[in-house]
């Protein structure tokens, strides 16, 4: 089983945890994370399914269409304001 998989299984097992206690609090505070975080993997589980509920792929720091910083620093110079 690779880290993706396993990661998945033991977010899963928080769902299945807070069901059973009925009681998402409960769940949270027993594995150490936010009731805001537990929604997200609820919401990506419903949608996805155990695939929803492996890392994300990470966000890039820039757009692929953002002004070059050289085309900026022209455009700086001619209008300063």
């Amino acid at each position: 089983m690779d880290a993706a998989t396993k990661l998945a299984k033991q977010r899963l097992s928080l769902l299945e945890l807070a069901e059973a206690l009925n009681n998402v609090s409960e769940a949270c505070r027993r594995r150490g994370i936010s009731r805001t975080q537990f929604y997200e993997y609820k919401r990506r589980f419903q949608t996805r399914g155990l695939e929803g509920l492996k890392d994300l792929p990470p966000v890039h720091k820039s757009h692929p269409q953002t002004t070059p910083p050289e085309v900026v620093e022209k455009l700086a110079l001619k209008h300063p304001s």
